[in-house]
């Protein structure tokens, strides 16, 4: 087929870069004919690594960085500041820089001080309006499979809006402007950057048939093929790790204060000593025949079963309100199911485990 004219577009992003000197632009899988034109017009084309060699000339015509996704990855996150330094550079020696990028802005590492993405604005991609991926540019001209095009373009969003996806359309069965009023601004504008959305005057519509068929089976496949950890596993399961030895520690505080030296047989109720005993047993303590014979018996409890134990008298609400417990376990068990489970967590996860550990550290501080 024709190639697509897209002369008016690229003079659209060069005159925003002579306007406003440093713009970001998503441009993936969805639309390699547009990434070719874009890097045949006048501009200088190189890779973030190059970009980055010390001693570099100046740059005073139009460039684009291209690879811009290669700072995504943790190990990476640090060159954004160098990055931002010679950008900057650039600029006030008269040149233009085009940041270009398979993943969108979302998809980065926050920064310490002032982020080069925040400070660029934003170039949009072609607008693409499709019923699925086969109309999309990539596999019209390039001939590419859709559904292999589809799946690279999940993956370049990156997991944590894969995520949010999956919550949309799997969890909560949602199609439409329904299932679009749940992401954030930065969520849809990635989206329309990887065609998955196009923008429909003040609204965006998807780019699939009603229900989402093609784009659900390729979150599956996604979702199933993603290996590697998220950028905040470490931060998510440090707090989840501390905030449930707080509660323990407090449950075993109280519980040692109401029943003293017989306290590891007393706190436990209903089957809980029977199921404490025998997970105990089968992993560590082989020859326990009760649970006075283990150190920590809290320490063979689910979070769940844990919080449970606030409704005996002796151990109370630990010093949170009932509204509190209620917000913590809507919030906390969800997330520590999901990291339990090994499935992929959402972008707001760790806001929520930093939330509620410093919550716990300021109402039980450490003696």
């Amino acid at each position: 087929m024709s190639a697509t004219d897209y002369s008016d577009w690229i003079l659209g992003v060069h005159r925003k870069a002579e306007q406003l000197r440093v713009v970001f632009l998503q441009l993936g899988s969805s639309n390699e004919p547009a990434r070719r034109a874009l890097g045949a017009s006048q501009v200088n084309v190189t890779r973030v690594r190059d970009y980055l060699q010390p001693d570099g000339p100046l740059t005073t015509g139009t460039v684009v960085i291209d690879g811009m996704e290669s700072l995504t990855m943790q190990s990476e996150a640090t060159q954004m500041g160098a990055l931002r330094e010679r950008v900057f550079s650039d600029v006030e020696a008269g040149g233009r820089v085009i940041l270009l990028s398979r993943a969108p802005r979302i998809a980065f590492p926050p920064v310490v001080g002032s982020s080069l993405l925040d400070d660029a604005s934003l170039a949009h991609a072609p607008v693409v309006k499709s019923t699925g991926a086969h109309e999309w540019p990539t596999c019209v001209e390039d001939g590419a499979s859709p559904a292999d095009v589809l799946c690279r373009a999940l993956t370049e969003l990156g997991m944590d809006l894969a995520a949010s996806l999956d919550r949309v359309v799997y969890e909560s069965l949602l199609i439409g402007q329904s299932a679009l009023g749940l992401l954030n601004a930065r969520e849809l504008e990635a989206l329309d950057g990887s065609s998955l959305t196009a923008p429909d005057g003040a609204t965006r519509t998807w780019n699939f048939p009603k229900h989402l068929g093609p784009l659900k089976k390729a979150l599956d496949e996604v979702l199933a093929d993603a290996l590697d950890p998220q950028q905040q596993l470490a931060e998510v399961s440090s707090g989840l790790w501390k905030i449930e030895r707080i509660i323990r520690r407090e449950v075993r505080r109280r519980a040692i204060a109401a029943w003293a030296e017989n306290w590891r047989t007393q706190c436990l109720n209903g089957d809980l000593p029977e199921k404490v005993l025998e997970r105990a047993s089968e992993s560590a303590y082989m020859g326990a025949t009760s649970v006075k014979q283990l150190r920590d018996p809290l320490e063979w409890l689910s979070l769940g079963e844990l919080l449970q134990l606030k409704g005996r008298s002796q151990i109370g609400d630990l010093g949170l309100s009932a509204a509190h417990w209620r917000q913590f376990s809507a919030q906390i068990m969800p997330i520590r199911n999901r990291l339990a489970h090994m499935r992929s967590l959402r972008p707001e996860d760790a806001a929520d485990v930093v939330k509620w550990q410093r919550v716990l550290e300021m109402r039980f501080p450490t003696n």
